[in-house]
């Protein structure tokens, strides 16, 4: 405008020249507008604005979110007591139903009959398995009395074995010294009767000496009385020793006579005998032995007392006393907690069968929700974690209470783990079978430093953020710790109150030259 207002000066008074006091005024005036419009554009020297954000503390929390089925935690079949029409059925599918509420009555006018065969059936029963019982202690009792007897046979067999072992071994020894005695008092019987003949032969030649000189004395004259001296005293030393002779040899009979005789033969009949004796109880015990069959267990066996145990409960379930069945007839059946019906098999005037379905309740208080999570998001269950459920337009909290320790294929083939969230504040609004919408507790850091995830960068060697330092765009390496779907837990790397660029436009690079502008 300043420049149009000159312009048209000079085109009113083109050919006149302004004079010199005026120029300089209008000179200072242009260098002021210039320096104006300077002032007001933005300068290149500050650089870039970039947008930034504060990291500042707070909680995270990382979630997990998938979807299931609502059911009742708490389900229970309910059955026919009796044998016994039903007269009125108030139970019906997905109606709700009051605990004590009266659901089934039943017509009981042929309940005695029907249960008379029952009980008569409860009687054959426990008289059979008493008849099993009686039968089979009889046939134990009787194998151990026959096992006593044979082990009373055994232990009299080796007793006798081990006696006439023992008197054996006595008449082996005696024999044995027998024969050891003979054999001495025959060697010395033999010396004995040496000796014996010796002295005989002695005393022959002691007789001999001693006649001739009786003869030398007989023949020498009357005069020789030196002769007949001599002589005289060589028989009379003859009969000396003759006479000595003769005891020495009185003495070896009397030895030889002490020896007896000592013989063994007696001694070696009665071992015989012993022995023969010996093997007759030898072979009597194996007899015996071989004779013993194998123990075998003549009492029940773990099964049959079982089944017997299970034929009597059952005979004992079906044959109540009629006071009873009536009894349990005119109760009728009646819810037993709040709850919903869930499958209903009674039918008024249809006969109801001892131990039939008639109908199913389950509780609308104890539900869960049944998760079927793909295996490769295994990792973001954690057993114990909260959990936000909706059902529809209705939130409500519950607890990962459950995790299956093994992946299986569903409906589709695709491997799943089956997991249940128990629902903590469940309502009338939660409906048994319907969706779920479930929001897992993954994990969760509370007043720690925290960025928006759109702010943190990745690169091959980790996790980073961009900030200005000196108006010049740094990169600074963080580690992140536990991420939401909106934040990121900053472990290290950045302090409380740092301003880090949140700009996503894909323009900033390390080094440029930048100017922070806070986020409103």
């Amino acid at each position: 405008m300043f420049k149009k207002k000159i312009e048209g000066e000079v085109k009113e008074a083109p050919k006149k020249k302004l004079p010199g006091w005026m120029i300089i005024p209008i000179l200072a005036l242009l260098a002021l507008v210039v320096w104006g419009i300077t002032k007001l554009a933005p300068s290149d020297s500050a650089g870039t604005q970039l947008a930034v954000v504060t990291a500042e503390k707070g909680d995270v929390r990382q979630t997990y979110n998938t979807s299931g089925t609502v059911e009742s935690e708490r389900t229970k079949v309910f059955y026919s007591p009796v044998n016994a029409p039903v007269a009125k059925c108030s139970a019906k599918a997905g109606t709700e139903v009051k605990a004590g509420e009266m659901l089934v009555t039943f017509d009981v006018t042929n309940l005695e009959r029907d249960n008379e065969q029952s009980k008569l059936n409860e009687l054959s029963a426990k008289y059979s398995n008493q008849d099993a019982i009686e039968q089979s202690n009889r046939a134990a009792a009787s194998a151990a009395q026959a096992e006593t007897q044979a082990a009373n046979a055994e232990s009299t067999l080796r007793k006798r074995i081990s006696e006439k072992q023992s008197e054996v071994n006595q008449l082996e020894q005696a024999a044995q010294a027998a024969a050891g005695d003979a054999s001495a008092n025959a060697a010395k019987a033999a010396e004995l009767q040496q000796k014996m003949q010796e002295n005989l032969n002695q005393q022959s030649a002691q007789k001999a000496e001693k006649e001739n000189a009786d003869r030398e004395l007989a023949n020498l004259p009357p005069d020789a009385d030196e002769a007949k001296k001599e002589v005289k005293k060589r028989a009379e030393e003859a009969t000396n020793a003759l006479s000595t002779l003769e005891q020495e040899y009185r003495t070896l009979e009397q030895q030889m006579g002490q020896l007896g005789s000592t013989d063994a033969s007696g001694i070696m009949q009665e071992l015989a005998a012993a022995r023969q004796e010996l093997d007759a109880l030898n072979t009597s015990l194996t007899d015996l032995l071989n004779s013993k069959s194998p123990s075998v267990d003549t009492g029940l066996t773990g099964g049959q007392r079982n089944n017997m145990q299970v034929t009597e409960n059952l005979a004992e379930l079906t044959a109540l006393t009629t006071e009873e069945l009536l009894n349990k007839g005119r109760e009728g059946i009646k819810a037993e907690f709040d709850g919903i019906i869930a499958n209903v098999q009674a039918v008024e005037g249809s006969s109801a069968v001892q131990g039939g379905e008639l109908f199913t309740l389950v509780s609308s208080k104890d539900v869960y929700v049944s998760l079927e999570v793909p295996a490769n998001d295994f990792d973001n269950l954690k057993a114990g974690g909260r959990a936000e459920i909706k059902i529809g337009k209705n939130t409500y909290t519950g607890k990962l209470d459950s995790i299956d320790r093994i992946a299986l294929p569903n409906d589709k083939g695709n491997p799943v783990i089956k997991a249940r969230v128990h629902i903590s504040n469940p309502d009338e609004n939660v409906y048994i079978g319907v969706n779920a919408k479930v929001s897992l507790n993954v994990a969760e850091a509370e007043n720690v430093l925290s960025l928006p995830v759109e702010v943190i960068n990745t690169a091959a060697d980790g996790d980073f953020v961009y900030v200005i330092k000196g108006g010049i765009v740094k990169k600074q390496t963080v580690e992140l710790g536990v991420i939401s779907g909106s934040r990121a837990e900053i472990i290290n790397g950045l302090e409380e109150g740092t301003e880090v660029v949140s700009d996503t436009g894909g323009n900033i690079t390390e080094g440029m030259k930048a100017s922070a502008v806070k986020e409103q």
